[in-house]
């Protein structure tokens, strides 16, 4: 059985399979080119070559480094892990590569994670064996070396890379932090203002209506300052508890109803009555935020319609969010859930949507979009009803 990677409970199985076909598909391995067949025939033998499953992890950061690993078959993602236990992918290896190269030398522990990407074959040549090899045939020393001038490279390149990140993230916290502290009077007086007029005015339905949506709105942006901090600072910090989903859509159309008959948007529910584990503001906030980009790829659309759909499907719960706007534009989708990336928006950071999949993600969930041009965007939010046990 394979080893769990992150906090939602994901577990692997382990699988062998065809060693025979495996083996006879080792020989033609790139890593064995210039090599004398006899000894590429005792080292074949010795390999040892294992199929792996999508997600599954071929070994740990931090884990001996035992072998030499060459791709068979497949795509394998390798990954360092985040203070909060998630994994970021630093670079891959496609069939003809091959890893592992550096700690077989140095001696050194693996400095990422190796895992599947979908079905994956991969053959291991073990330390003592490999060095055997490369003392009787120096064919595969200049592949070796070619292997490690590439890895450097994409370890400086993704290094600068997340350096310029993370500046940009301490920026934003640095500034978020500020504003917090400077809005923090204007809030609370504008809450407490709330509360008078509500207060003297409690036989007016209407105005009792207007002030706790005006206490509501500010409750919302303090909780939007405070999650765009937690974001810089690489948090997602969660208090789960029972969340109707009918409750919160009918919440979330009070909140923002003004605005839609603003701009005249016809909102299309239809919500499963379902209670789910959760927590409710950070949800209400990916709702808002993919809505909110709905409206801004809609535009003046005369017949703008948005539909917002969740119904139960198995042990998850599955909610679609559809435009007929313009679609995503083809320069960002591929980067979409990054942060700071964004086109063609006179507002906005670019961190909205890196912000969604982060709370998607810190519950156990999975986000992603499909879209086509002049024809709209459909978001896919799947939840699980339950969170693991050692989430919640």
């Amino acid at each position: 059985m394979g080893l769990e990677f992150n906090p939602c409970g994901r577990t692997f199985a382990y699988l062998n399979s065809h060693e025979l076909n495996d083996r006879m598909n080792l020989n033609d391995h790139p890593f064995f080119r210039n090599s004398d067949q006899e000894s590429v025939a005792q080292l074949v033998d010795q390999a040892d070559v294992s199929s792996y499953v999508d997600g599954e992890v071929v070994f740990l950061e931090g884990s001996p480094s035992d072998s030499l690993c060459l791709v068979l078959e497949g795509t394998v993602a390798f990954a360092a892990e985040t203070p909060d236990n998630r994994r970021r992918i630093i670079s891959t290896a496609k069939q003809g590569n091959f890893f592992g190269e550096i700690g077989i030398f140095t001696g050194a522990p693996r400095s990422l994670s190796a895992i599947a990407e979908g079905e994956v074959r991969i053959a291991k040549i073990y330390r003592e064996d490999l060095l055997t090899f490369i003392k009787r045939t120096p064919g595969p020393i200049e592949q070796i070396l070619g292997s490690i001038v590439n890895h450097l490279h994409q370890t400086t390149r993704h290094y600068l890379d997340d350096m310029l990140q993370q500046e940009k993230m301490s920026l934003v916290g640095t500034m978020v932090n500020s504003i917090i502290h400077d809005f923090k009077n204007p809030f609370t007086l504008i809450g407490l203002g709330a509360q008078m007029l509500e207060s003297r005015h409690k036989e007016d339905a209407k105005t009792i209506k207007i002030c706790t949506n005006i206490a509501a709105q500010v409750d919302r942006m303090v909780e939007m300052a405070n999650e765009l901090s937690e974001f810089s600072r690489g948090e997602q910090k969660l208090i789960f508890s029972q969340v109707s989903l009918t409750q919160l859509f009918e919440e979330f159309r009070e909140l923002n109803e003004p605005s839609f008959v603003k701009a005249n948007l016809q909102i299309e529910m239809d919500i499963v009555d379902l209670t789910i584990e959760a927590e409710k503001n950070k949800l209400l906030r990916v709702i808002q935020n993919l809505v909110g980009n709905a409206v801004d790829a809609l535009g003046d659309k005369p017949d703008a319609i948005i539909s917002l759909l969740a119904k139960s499907e198995g042990d998850h719960v599955v909610i679609t969010i559809t435009d007929n706007g313009n679609g995503i534009p083809e320069q960002i989708r591929n980067k979409f859930w990054t942060p700071f990336v964004t086109f063609g928006k006179s507002r906005g950071t670019g961190l909205g949507s890196a912000i969604v999949k982060s709370i998607v993600e810190a519950h156990c969930g999975t986000v992603e979009f499909e879209t086509e041009t002049g024809k709209g965007t459909t978001f896919t939010v799947s939840l699980p009803i339950e969170q693991p046990d050692h989430i919640a």
